[in-house]
């Protein structure tokens, strides 16, 4: 199991979480193709600042500069479409 994100806290009550390990670490340039017009937030913690990019209700991605894996929150109540919405943008960047 992941140590980067150990103490996780859901963005809302409900919300699922799971942990994507990606074909090569994440970089300042994928946070900011991922963010497109939503609000970035930081929050610092042991394993370094955890960049947190919330979309549009669908689902949280939390990563770290430079680690290969992120932590997603989804919304289940959406279905199967968050899931596909963020296989989407996975593909835009780690394929």
């Amino acid at each position: 199991m992941s140590t980067l994100f150990q103490n996780p806290v859901s963005p809302y009550p409900g919300w699922e979480r799971r942990i994507y390990r990606l074909s090569r670490p994440v970089t300042q340039d994928d946070v900011s193709a991922f963010l497109g017009d939503q609000d970035l937030y930081i929050r610092e913690t042991a394993s370094g600042p955890v960049n947190i990019i919330h979309k549009y209700g669908l689902l949280e991605i939390h990563c770290i500069i430079g680690e290969y894996e992120v932590e997603v929150w989804f919304n289940p109540d959406r279905g199967a479409y968050p899931s596909e919405y963020l296989d989407a943008l996975f593909m835009t960047r780690f394929n």
